[in-house]
């Protein structure tokens, strides 16, 4: 009778060993996940601030338009990213597609990105990403308090980037790949 109570404790032991190396394993992995979202939103960030630095030194200004904003806001652009993907739930590809559309934006438009437009431009970049790629109905309200601006400013910030993409929402994966291997690799890059 005690040997059998003795083979039961192992084998409770044995099962907890076994749960306790598959959550060991699950926290691992999403470690890693969350390791390399943080990654990728820091290597955009340094991207688009070499940019906006670059432009400027260039003396490319932003043209006064609706994305333009007549102050810089008092946050990084890596702190705005990242609050807009907590309180919005974006998934990072959403976010790499985001920064596809600023792409094509600047390009169809010789658009400059500058300290003040790069967060309007941003935000719309991503609610058309967030739209178009991750099938998420939008509630207006919670995106204008996330990004402090008013609904009506942001369903026209929205319209214009996509009148200005050209209605051209559509990302070919080999493109998306590439930028996710840039992003996922660009700080490793410029710190050498």
């Amino acid at each position: 009778m005690d040997e059998s109570l003795l083979s039961n404790s192992t084998t409770d032991n044995s099962t907890l060993s076994k749960e306790n190396e598959i959550s060991s394993s699950f926290e691992s992995q999403i470690s890693t996940k969350i390791d390399l979202k943080n990654k990728i939103i820091d290597s955009i960030s340094l991207s688009l601030n070499e940019i906006i630095r670059d432009n400027k030194a260039r003396g490319k200004s932003s043209k006064q338009d609706i994305f333009y904003l007549g102050f810089i806001p008092p946050i990084s652009i890596s702190e705005y990213i990242k609050n807009l993907m907590k309180y919005s739930h974006m998934d990072i590809s959403s976010l790499i597609v985001s920064i596809i559309y600023i792409d094509r934006f600047c390009h169809k438009n010789n658009y400059y990105l500058t300290q003040n437009n790069i967060f309007r431009i941003l935000l719309s970049a991503c609610l058309l990403s967030i739209k178009f790629n991750e099938d998420i109905i939008v509630n207006y309200k919670t995106y204008s308090e996330i990004a402090c601006v008013s609904v009506e400013d942001l369903t026209n910030l929205e319209f214009n980037m996509y009148l200005k993409l050209h209605f051209s929402l559509k990302v070919k994966y080999d493109l998306y790949k590439s930028y996710y291997k840039y992003f996922s690799n660009y700080s490793i890059t410029k710190k050498d």
